[in-house]
This record gives C-alpha cells, sequence and structure tokens, in this order.
C-alpha cells in the first residue's frame, strides 16, 4: 500500500485530471466515502461538519450533500468565509445551498443540538502552521462533547508528511485516507489522533501512484517456496557467524531464529565457549572458529571456504566489541555470498556504510538508531521522518538494503524505495529480539528470497510473532519465544 506526501498526493491528482477525471469528479468520490463513514455512526441525532477553506472543506460539504440524501440532517459549520471558498469547494458550497434542510452555522456561532457524529474537513494535506483561533475552537468542541469523529484525509493538526501535531488537533474515530495513506497517518504522535484508517482509492490507477517512493509493507511479501516433497538442502544452509565469551546467548537466539525462519540448515560457527553453552539446539551444525584472548571470533577465520556451502550469512549477533576492525572488514567485504549485518558487526564501517558497496553479494543491515548515528557518522534525531531519512542515506550510501529497527521499522533500498512496517510494540524491545530479526533475515536470503523482500518478510513475522506474544501476556517476553512464534506469523500471506 503506497503512503503518499501531501506534494506526491496534488501530482497523483493531477495525472488523474490529465487523464480526463475532473476534481469535481475525485470530489464526489471522496465525499460518498465520507459520509459512508458517518452513517455508521447515525442514531437519533444528526451529523456535525466542520468545513475549512480548502478543497477538503468541500469534500465535507460535499459529504454533507450525500448525508442529506440517505435521510440525515445535517448541520454545516463553516470555519471559514463563505466567500472566500473557491475551486470544487465553491461549487459544492453553491449546490448545497440550493438544498433544504441544513442548518448553517457561522465561525462565530456555537452549535446547539444533539449529534451523532461529527465530519472534521477543516484542513487535511493543506495545514499550514498552527490551527486558526476558530478552527481550535471548534475541536475544543469536539472533545468537550465527545463526539465520534470521521476526518476526512487527515485529523485536523497533524501534519501530513510528518505526523506531528500543529499545537492541538482533533481526535478522530475514523480517518478516511484520499487517495492513499500519509506518512500522517503512521508516524506518531498523527497515528494516535487518527483512530481507525480507512483508504478511499478514489479511483486512481495504481500506475499514477507507482513512483511514490514510500509504501506500508502490511501483507507478507511473496517468496517462492520448494514443493512438499523437497530436501532439507532446499531450503537453504544458513551459517550464522556470531557470539562470544560474554555474549553466547545472542548467537544462539540468532540460529533458532534461522531454523524457525525456515532454512532447512543453520551452522553457527563460533568460539568454543559458545558451542559448549547450554542453550545449544541439537538441531544447528556447529563450527568451531578461532578465538583471541578475550574469548571473540578472529576475523582471519571468516573465510569464503567457509561459506562455500552456504547460501546466506549473517554476522553480527554477540560478537563484542571487536578491535580488528580493518580484519572484519576485509572478510565481510569478500564473502560472496547473500549477508545480514546486524549488532557488532557494522561496527567496522561505522562512518563508512560506503565501504559496503564493495560487495558482490545483496546485503542487509539492520541497524537500531543508534547503531545508525555511528555508521553516518553524524547525529539522527529519534523522530520518524529523521529516520526515515537516515534509512534512505544509508542505502544509498552503502548500497545495502537498510533495515532501521524502531517505530515504525523502515526497509529502505538503494534505488529510494522505502517499506514502513508499523506492527510490533515494546515486547520487541526485549533484549535478543534483534538477534532474532538476524536469523529470520538470514533465513528468508538463504531460500533465495531476495534482499528487499527477505528483510520485510522478516521484519513483518518478527513484528506479528511480538503481537502474538503480547496477546498470551502483557509482559514477561523472551525473545526465544518470538523466534518460535514467528515461524507462524511466516507462514501467514495476508
Amino acid at each position: 500500500m503506497r503512503i503518499a506526501r501531501a506534494q506526491e498526493m496534488r501530482e497523483a491528482e493531477g495525472r488523474a485530471q490529465q487523464a480526463g477525471i475532473p476534481t469535481l469528479v475525485l470530489m464526489e468520490t471522496a465525499g460518498a466515502a465520507i459520509a459512508r463513514q458517518a452513517l455508521q455512526f447515525r442514531a437519533e441525532g444528526g451529523c456535525l461538519v466542520l468545513v475549512g477553506p480548502g478543497q477538503n472543506g468541500g469534500d465535507g460539504l460535499c459529504a454533507a450533500r450525500h448525508l442529506l440524501a440517505c435521510g440525515m440532517r445535517p448541520t454545516v459549520w463553516l470555519i471559514a468565509d463563505p466567500e472566500a471558498l473557491r475551486g470544487d469547494a465553491r461549487t459544492q458550497h453553491e449546490i448545497l445551498r440550493a438544498a433544504q434542510g441544513v442548518h448553517w452555522l457561522l465561525a462565530s456561532d456555537t452549535p446547539d443540538g444533539t449529534f451523532d457524529v461529527a465530519i472534521d474537513a477543516l484542513f487535511g494535506i493543506s495545514l499550514r502552521g498552527e490551527l486558526s483561533a476558530d478552527a481550535l475552537r471548534a475541536a475544543q468542541y469536539l472533545a468537550a462533547h465527545a463526539l465520534p469523529v470521521v476526518a476526512a484525509d487527515l485529523p485536523s493538526g497533524v501534519r501530513a508528511d510528518t505526523g506531528e501535531i500543529a499545537g492541538t488537533a482533533v481526535r478522530a474515530s475514523v480517518t478516511v485516507a484520499l487517495g492513499a495513506m500519509k506518512p500522517g497517518h503512521v508516524f506518531l504522535p498523527g497515528r494516535a489522533y487518527a483512530g481507525e484508517v480507512v483508504v478511499e482509492p478514489l479511483g486512481l490507477l495504481p500506475r499514477w501512484l507507482q513512483d511514490l517512493p514510500l509504501s506500508l509493507v502490511d501483507r507478507m511479501p511473496p517468496a517462492t517456496r520448494p514443493g512438499a516433497s523437497a530436501p532439507k538442502q532446499a531450503y537453504g544452509r544458513a551459517l550464522l557467524v556470531a557470539g562470544s565469551s560474554r555474549y553466547p546467548g545472542a548467537a544462539w537466539l540468532a540460529a533458532r531464529a534461522a531454523l524457525r525462519g525456515g532454512a532447512g540448515l543453520a551452522v553457527l560457527a563460533s568460539v568454543a565457549d559458545v558451542l559448549m553453552h547450554p542453550a545449544a539446539l541439537p538441531e544447528v551444525i556447529l563450527v568451531a572458529l578461532g578465538q583471541d584472548s578475550d574469548g571473540r571470533i578472529d576475523p582471519s577465520a571468516v573465510t569464503q571456504e567457509l561459506a562455500q556451502d552456504a547460501q546466506s550469512v549473517a554476522i553480527g549477533p554477540g560478537l563484542g566489541a571487536i578491535e580488528d576492525l580493518a580484519g572484519w572488514r576485509r572478510a565481510i567485504i569478500a564473502l560472496a555470498r547473500p549477508l545480514v549485518l546486524d549488532a557488532d558487526g557494522l561496527r567496522p564501517f561505522a562512518g563508512a556504510p560506503e565501504k559496503l558497496a564493495g560487495r558482490q553479494a545483496p546485503t542487509v543491515i539492520t541497524p537500531h538508531i543508534g547503531e545508525a548515528r555511528h555508521l553516518l557518522g553524524r547525529e539522527v534525531p529519534d523522530s520518524p521522518t529523521e529516520r526515515l531519512l537516515a534509512a534512505e542515506e544509508l542505502a544509498r550510501r552503502s548500497g545495502a538494503v537498510a533495515l532501521l529497527k524502531g517505530q515504525p521499522t523502515f526497509v529502505a533500498t538503494p534505488d529510494g524505495r522505502v517499506g514502513l512496517i508499523d506492527q510490533g510494540g515494546p515486547e520487541l524491545a526485549a533484549g535478543g529480539t534483534g538477534d532474532v530479526l538476524t536469523g529470520l533475515i538470514a533465513a528468508q536470503l538463504a531460500q533465495g528470497v531476495p534482499a528487499r523482500a527477505a528483510a520485510e518478510r522478516a521484519a513483518l513475522a518478527h513484528a506479528r510473532a511480538g503481537q502474538k506474544l503480547r496477546e498470551r501476556s502483557p509482559r514477561g517476553h523472551l525473545a526465544s519465544e518470538v523466534a518460535d512464534l514467528a515461524a507462524a506469523a511466516l507462514g501467514e500471506e495476508a
């Protein structure tokens, strides 16, 4: 599902107009969709329609007419000078003025009556600055009377491109996203004001939206699967180079997740202290590697020969504070296998992610916000818009698929495409869940799934597994439980 910034949405509507669809037709479609949502709240009262000065106000006026046609009594509260209405909004105003059964209020008025529902058609994506005094008073009226609210495109006060709040905002029960979802529907804090988001496509053809770089990943990306009778080798061998004397558990969590993620074989290459750990899984193949004096893997042991039978490699979980950065960098770049790089495996590329671009096979990097800062060599504010920009920059500079963990999670590709996963919750902040995600990605790569789809499939399964865990109990979650539940989540194609 594509996500459009405000200007991108205007351009898509412009393409529709060039193809012969008048903007008034788009407004009619929008108004009918908004009215349908408002009718769900119908009881004995009427509907209060807040109308702003732009085309969003025209959507509200159109919705009021559809409600009138369905027998609902609309009260139109004009939070704008009716003489200032232009274009299609003015046309809708003139049509509705000629009808009977509509109660009209001006901005200075105060509604007096009983309402089942309100329609917020003040600003949508056109908000500039903060709410005007009249719009603020209208928003406060809605809050004070606890009315169910259907928002036209966006709750007024939520900025379309960032989800930021312009001082205050309307809290909607339902938001009808017109044409496509906007960042404000999924970025906090705007997401918390939108309520249920219903997308009305407006009849826009997919090709008019195909240039949008941002999309919501809410369905499992497809992956080809071997036949039911295929041997385990057909599902790929995932090699995990992970763990140290201090952090043995990270390696085993990644290996567990690789198996749960569907890899036919999982090979854990690590130091002796890890391989003898009591968390050992009998299903995992073990390879002992040389170690330094502090119980960490010697990068000289990570060779193409080690990886020659693997279809994917994961490096990073639990490696510890590696010191031979140059050695690790050479080893990582030389591996001619699809690779997922996480945690300590990212350290050799701090400040220089472009050095990863020299790899000859697909790469997925999975930093959290702190690791992203180290990779980019600059501060990255922890806001959705800044994190999105950071993911795009990481992918562009590294030539890798960059999965930036957080809420939401972004999966960016070097060509500028970004998938957004807004599922999952605080249970994914538990220790070890990042190692689980690494193993899940390695499993997808081992099965031949392309890097972007592998990252998106793993991230969505990871989030859904967390949700399943939260449904069982509100706290006390273990990363190993996320790994176990991810297997079922990967089977959910919807």
